[in-house]
């Protein structure tokens, strides 16, 4: 059975904000990352954070518990792997306040780029952080750069710049709409994202973030040899997809 914790709702109650951060073996980085966030964030507004954890197998499980007693948040604790997209629709649903920020747990991402986000709330449904200099192995920025060109072409996007940025502020009723229609693109959730929210005539803004390199240098998906296969599979929802919306 899944785990809850929740400390937020008694030491703070309410926030206007929340950020989620889906969680996949990051012994090494979360805590981290949550302290950064309350650093930047947190001291200047009150905060909800939500952690949805994904089945780990290094320890941050005892981490997040260990941080739920120091640090007012939420966390959803699987024993089995679900998957990014499925532990980011999960998350969503413990998110009670009226905007929220999807970033992953990596630290790649500085969350002093929220403040560039947040500027711009009233003016998008969605306002997503764009990587000019993005941070990863050559295999994956090439890879990724293909599928989104594809992906522009067949759904007849406008010119994004970052159709599979992981780090998005959105109105939080927007992002659990969309994201429980999500169900093809398990390795590329948010070009699937995009994609439903731009059919659906929601207002999609882009703003220039940093992009930093994981301090262990490693991704958890995207490794080289998985290529072809991840390839394969994107080809096939995009064709589900199309299918689906036309």
């Amino acid at each position: 059975m899944e785990e809850f914790i929740d400390t937020f709702t008694s030491r703070i109650g309410s926030a206007e904000v929340a950020v989620l951060l889906p969680v996949y073996n990051e012994f090494d980085m979360i805590e981290r990352v949550v302290l950064e966030i309350y650093d930047v964030i947190g001291s200047r507004m009150p905060l909800e954070i939500v952690i949805s954890e994904d089945g780990s197998t290094d320890g941050t499980k005892d981490v997040i518990r260990r941080l739920s007693e120091i640090y007012p948040l939420k966390a959803i604790l699987s024993p089995m792997r679900k998957g990014y997209a499925r532990g980011i629709i999960d998350g969503l649903n413990f998110v009670e306040s009226s905007y929220v920020l999807v970033t992953d747990s990596d630290g790649q991402h500085d969350p002093r780029d929220f403040w560039k986000l947040w500027e711009l709330r009233r003016e998008y449904d969605i306002v997503s952080g764009w990587r000019v200099k993005r941070a990863d192995p050559l295999h994956r920025k090439i890879m990724s750069r293909t599928f989104q060109f594809m992906a522009r072409k067949v759904f007849n996007l406008p010119d994004f710049k970052d159709i599979t940025a992981p780090f998005k502020l959105m109105r939080a009723e927007v992002a659990k709409e969309i994201a429980g229609e999500c169900k093809y693109m398990r390795e590329s959730f948010w070009t699937e994202f995009t994609i439903r929210a731009y059919k659906k005539g929601y207002r999609i803004g882009e703003v220039p973030v940093t992009h930093r390199p994981r301090l262990d240098g490693t991704t958890r998906v995207y490794k080289p040899w998985k290529i072809p296969r991840i390839a394969i599979t994107q080809l096939h929802a995009l064709i589900k997809l199309r299918r689906e919306l036309e």
